[in-house]
């Protein structure tokens, strides 16, 4: 194969074909960004959305759409005021590595040259790849797989999956086949390389004076600690498909320590006797109980969180009988309630339990559970299961440190419980949780006095509830955290919010001042469904 571009002096056109993970992001940005000094040189770049559906058409094997949009491209590429003209899209080479459940690596490459060689012939294509270590490449790509997709936790599944790969055999098949125009460079890590290697097959021996190199941003390599926090959230999340919010809340998350109020009293002051409540009252009186000393089973307050979330509770665990009094039996009964979820998931549910108390361990586990969620809560909240989310929501109102955590806490818990409540009375009587309203009016009388009726889709209660709730969280940004989280399932799942959309929608109702009042402040289609919500996959 040429190592060196002199034989491609007389192309009119370069195909920067990638592959992934070798920089392409940098050498498409720095392309752009020198536009018109490269034109003044007589060189060209293609962008915007064709060359990306050709590429993604080559990429899922769609041909023929490919050879359509390709002849489209070919078209541009005539039109072209420059000599030279460079064509760059890492799909190109075939699909990434792991996107698809396949074990061959770019097993269509030859076939997509040979594509391109025969609708871009007039313009003398040449092709373009930069070859990676392979471990350290297939490392980029599982990182790639990790941040967009479900799939895997563990590197070795990844690799596992995939034939044995060596660039060697991949660029002697193409060396056989495309002997004079397939070039190989080496990829480095500095972002001007790529670009300064491309442009050497347009006659530039360096950069041209005045190259602006300041948009040559890399795809910046994830740290170690954060692959290992996504590969937590694809193993343990509660609903995967939320896992793109999920990352995309986990990579925006702020890395600063956030400033802690003072603790609360506990157990709470006893409750004093309120007229026309008072039997109400002795219960709340009764909630915490005595205080007791109970085993400290709790681990050390400086325990490795990171490690136990990355631990899996057996899977096998079965209910015992036996007392929760005894903390130790209580540990074993989350054992269940935990089975094949993360130790530190079981960690918190023990805390929690203490927490329930009055005993001697409160301070204790009071310090782990808001250290709990001050480091591992991007990844506990995707977790746990929504009933854990209430108990860690009720847990911050009742041991938040500041007001705006006790808050959160109460504003949380009390809407989950309500609705949890008329959610409950909808399954007994029979009702379906996702069943479209017969009419848009109130079918039944009034039974409580002063408690306004609302008319379907004439009414902001449900959206101002939920939008008054996100407003809080943002008060807090630890416990605010599980609110937002509490919501965003609410919004994925079939509930009142979900049926007051659905029955809009389905019934074509509009009232003059509320056109814009959706539960969620986003439309839904007629017939929608509450999956369609999910932000889609990269």
């Amino acid at each position: 194969m040429p190592a060196s571009p002199a034989s491609a002096a007389q192309s009119a056109l370069i195909i920067h074909i990638g592959p992934h993970k070798t920089g392409s992001t940098a050498i498409q940005n720095m392309l752009t960004q020198n536009t018109g000094l490269l034109l003044s040189a007589g060189v060209s770049s293609v962008t915007g959305p064709l060359p990306s559906k050709a590429a993604m058409a080559l990429a899922g094997k769609d041909f023929d759409q490919a050879k359509a949009l390709l002849t489209r491209l070919e078209h541009e590429i005539s039109r072209s005021p420059t000599p030279v003209t460079i064509l760059s899209q890492e799909d190109f080479c075939g699909e990434l590595p792991g996107r698809r459940n396949t074990a061959q690596i770019y097993p269509t490459l030859v076939k997509n040259i040979r594509i391109m060689s025969r609708i871009f012939a007039r313009h003398r294509p040449i092709f373009v790849l930069f070859r990676r270590d392979e471990e350290e490449w297939l490392r980029s790509c599982y990182a790639q797989n990790l941040r967009y997709r479900p799939k895997f936790w563990r590197f070795e599944d990844f690799s596992d999956g995939l034939l044995d790969f060596r660039w060697e055999d991949l660029t002697d098949k193409l060396r056989e086949t495309f002997p004079d125009t397939v070039f190989v460079e080496d990829y480095r890590r500095e972002p001007e390389h790529g670009v300064t290697r491309l442009l050497s097959y347009a006659g530039f021996q360096a950069l041209p004076q005045g190259f602006d190199c300041s948009a040559m941003v890399q795809n910046v390599s994830l740290p170690a600690d954060m692959l290992r926090r996504l590969e937590r959230l694809n193993r343990f999340a509660d609903n995967p498909k939320l896992l793109p919010v999920y990352k995309d809340r986990l990579l925006a998350a702020p890395r600063d320590p956030v400033p802690e109020g003072r603790d609360p009293a506990w157990p709470p002051a006893p409750q004093p006797d309120v007229p026309g409540l008072s039997a109400l009252a002795r219960r709340a009186a009764e909630r915490v109980g005595e205080p007791s000393v109970v085993a400290d089973i709790l681990p050390d307050p400086d325990v490795d969180l990171a490690g136990l979330g990355a631990r899996m509770m057996p899977a096998d665990a079965e209910m015992p009988e036996a007392s929760r009094v005894d903390m130790r039996n209580q540990a074993d009964i989350l054992r269940y309630h935990f089975r094949g979820r993360s130790e530190l998931a079981w960690t918190l549910g023990l805390v929690i339990s203490c927490l329930r108390r009055d005993t001697q361990l409160t301070e204790k586990a009071r310090n782990l559970f808001h250290r709990i969620w001050r480091e591992e809560g991007q990844n506990l909240v995707a977790e746990l299961s929504t009933r854990w989310l209430i108990s860690t929501l009720q847990t911050f109102l009742d041991h938040g440190r500041g007001e705006a955590q006790r808050l959160i806490g109460g504003i949380g818990y009390f809407y989950a419980n309500m609705m949890k409540i008329y959610e409950g009375e909808r399954a007994i009587e029979g009702l379906e949780t996702d069943a479209v309203y017969p009419g848009s009016e109130a079918q039944t009388k009034n039974g409580f006095r002063g408690m306004d009726r609302y008319t379907l889709g004439g009414t902001d209660l449900l959206l101002n509830t939920n939008a008054l709730a996100l407003s809080y969280a943002a008060a807090d940004p630890v416990a605010g955290l599980i609110l937002e989280e509490l919501l965003l399932r609410v919004k994925h799942s079939h509930s009142v919010f979900s049926r007051n959309d659905l029955s809009r929608a389905g019934l074509g109702v509009s009232q003059p001042g509320f056109s814009n009042t959706w539960t969620f402040f986003e439309e839904v289609a007629p017939g929608g469904d509450d999956a369609a919500r999910v932000p889609g996959q990269a």
